[in-house]
């Protein structure tokens, strides 16, 4: 396929001939915008560096409780606010409605309420920090107890 190229009227005109038979391709594109002013090197390379070193939103952002130092990750809830999620999974029927969550695909955390007690969800660190009030249900008790005593704070 051979290609030329010709400005028109402020567009890209593409040509190219078909290989089979020869005949002429033309296609109009757009051409590029220009920055009205000076291009300033800072704002380009503030630019291209802004992805790098991000961790994918659909994996959460990984994070250390300051109060107890165990391992979580930060996940976006629909409305916006964020809440530290704990790794791993949970069995619906152990953790009480209302402190079952799931991770939507694209990385928002969902509080599942009353959802149907099947399958396994994730529960907030709050919930388990053996930093904070030890909670109710007996699998969370638990999960606070083991941090409770790896931090020496049980007798």
């Amino acid at each position: 396929m051979r290609h030329a190229s010709a400005e028109a009227a402020g567009d890209r005109v593409a040509v190219a001939t078909h290989p089979g038979s020869g005949d002429p391709v033309m296609a109009t594109m757009p051409s590029p915008v220009q920055p009205e002013g000076p291009v300033l090197l800072g704002q380009v390379l503030a630019e291209a560096l802004a992805g790098i070193g991000r961790p994918d939103a659909r994996a959460g952002r990984p994070a250390t409780c300051r109060a107890c130092g165990d391992p979580a990750v930060w996940h976006r809830t629909a409305d916006g606010r964020w809440v530290l999620i704990q790794p791993g999974g949970v069995p619906y029927h152990l953790v009480p409605a209302g402190q079952r969550w799931h991770i939507a695909g694209d990385g928002t955390a969902a509080n599942l309420a009353h959802a149907a007690a099947d399958g396994t969800c994730r529960i907030t660190h709050f919930a388990v920090c053996p930093l904070g009030a030890p909670p109710k249900a007996p699998h969370l008790l638990r999960l606070w107890r083991h941090g409770a005593a790896r931090l020496g704070r049980l007798t």
